[in-house]
């Protein structure tokens, strides 16, 4: 997502975030489509995010882990808890 300059933080995020070492919890996103091509929620996500919603997760802390006989598309809403 940071390299596709999708802004990922909202204004808090801008200046607390951690740089991607899963202390903030500020990266948080929505998987909507493409779960099964991602890794399992880490430790530090199952602690941040405990009382969310399973689709929800750290970006910093998701890898699409994919292959060729595994392949698709993640579609990813940013900001979640804004979402009405």
């Amino acid at each position: 997502m940071n390299e596709n300059k999708i802004e990922l933080y909202a204004t808090y995020g801008k200046v607390m975030n951690c740089g991607g070492g899963g202390s903030c919890g500020t990266c948080i996103v929505e998987i909507i489509d493409g779960k099964d091509l991602l890794n399992e929620r880490t430790n530090t996500e199952l602690r941040y995010l405990k009382k969310k919603p399973e689709s929800w997760r750290l970006a910093c802390q998701t890898i699409i882990v994919g292959n060729k006989e595994n392949s698709g598309k993640v579609v990813v809403q940013i900001l979640p808890q804004w979402k009405k």
